[in-house]
């Protein structure tokens, strides 16, 4: 996966993965044959995030295989078309107009960019097509699309969390690191104005363009910045390049990242760089099935070892699981598979176990997940921050590093 992700830094739309579809063709030979319920997913299987995509699609593939051997969707099995988004916003709006019109799938699940699911997610809604997002951003979720939902974390809604954790360690600055697409921008602005609220202030705040691998002059204003701590707001691959470059640069302090510091990002950016990298999230992962201890994690993690050869090492894998886990709680509670129905019913989902935890969608915000824990990595190891403060690592923490703050 190190590797799928270091070569994958290339511009979007690059060569596909040996395990990706053809560009712009269905996944499934199943097209429109059967009496059987059809979940259409746009991915980005090629280019810059291929790794995150097959990754989902792989989840997804497991979860529909362990809904059909439990009775399917109110009888009719589930089959899965996927498309190829190769990283592109126009290639998104194209596969799913094919997957509404050509396709006529009955159910879709979006892609795990978020700016692909903005610039396709009022086609589908449109169509009355009830879907499940994987992207993290908090902007698409607030459009007026009802038959829309999301299973996965909102950035944004985790910011005043990060807030607060930087006012726990009596910090007054940050220096900020962010990206131009949607997740990375908006999620940066969330945490911009949880600051703001907070007092503490953004010394200075450094861009990239995506397809940058060099960030030495953004580096070099962070740390002369003098800033307490460090935020970074960024998409997957460029999370364990900045990371390795800070350290490299000298800083030894917290690097506050706005999702999981994957188990991939860590084999990139090397354990030792990778210590001290705080999160806000529902999803771990893990280098082994043996430092799994989340009962219906490691049973997951065994699944998707079996079916694929390792674990999963992207949270992207139990967004795609959750997704269809979801649908397929709706589908139970409604008796019925429409799209109107699933929607109504999943407005009544709670008490729901996923991969992070409760899933409760009653509140009416059409999100599935509404809190996170923090956590902190360290030796390699997810340590959830309140016990690590609790325990004394903050003080060990300033001791190792002979930091003031």
């Amino acid at each position: 996966m190190a590797v799928v992700m270091t070569v994958s830094l290339a511009a979007c739309g690059g060569a596909s993965s040996g395990n990706s579809t053809s560009k712009g063709e269905a996944s499934s030979s199943d097209k429109g044959s059967g009496d059987v319920f059809k979940v259409g997913a746009f991915l980005p299987l090629s280019g810059a995030s291929a790794a995150y995509g097959i990754e989902a699609r792989n989840a997804i593939e497991l979860a529909i295989a362990h809904v059909n051997e439990n009775g399917g969707f109110n009888g009719k099995d589930v089959k899965l078309v996927a498309y190829d988004t190769q990283c592109s916003v126009e290639e998104a709006v194209k596969v799913v107009s094919k997957l509404i019109d050509e396709e006529k799938v009955d159910a879709m699940i979006g892609s795990i960019i978020s700016s692909e699911i903005f610039a396709a997610g009022n086609a589908v809604n449109n169509a009355g097509v009830y879907m499940l997002g994987l992207g993290t951003s908090a902007t698409w979720m607030e459009e007026d699309w009802p038959y829309v939902y999301r299973a996965a974390m909102n950035n944004g809604a985790a910011a005043p969390t990060m807030a607060d954790m930087l006012g726990e360690l009596k910090y007054e600055s940050v220096a900020a690191f962010y990206g131009q697409d949607d997740a990375a921008l908006s999620t940066y602005q969330a945490f911009k104005s949880a600051c703001e609220d907070e007092g503490i202030d953004i010394l200075v705040s450094e861009s990239y363009d995506q397809g940058d691998t060099d960030y030495s002059a953004q580096v070099t204003n962070i740390i002369n910045s003098g800033a307490d701590c460090v935020y970074i707001s960024v998409i997957g691959e460029t999370a364990p390049i900045i990371v390795k470059q800070l350290r490299q640069y000298g800083y030894t302090g917290i690097i506050f990242d706005k999702e999981s510091f994957m188990a991939s990002q860590v084999s990139i950016a090397g354990e030792g760089n990778s210590d001290y990298i705080v999160f806000v999230n529902p999803y771990v992962t893990y280098e082994s099935i043996e430092d799994i201890e989340i009962e219906q994690v490691k049973d997951f993690a065994e699944r998707y070892k079996e079916a694929y050869g390792d674990i999963n090492k992207t949270d992207s894998a139990y967004r795609g699981w959750d997704a269809i886990m979801v649908m397929w709680e709706a589908s139970k509670i409604a008796g019925a598979n429409d799209s109107e129905s699933l929607k109504d019913a999943t407005n009544k989902i709670s008490g729901m176990e996923g991969l992070g935890g409760n899933i409760d969608f009653t509140s009416g915000n059409r999100e599935g997940y509404n809190d996170y824990n923090a956590f902190l990595l360290k030796d390699g190891k997810n340590v959830l921050w309140s016990n690590w403060v609790k325990d004394g690592g903050y003080d060990d923490f300033l001791a190792k590093t002979d930091r003031e703050k």
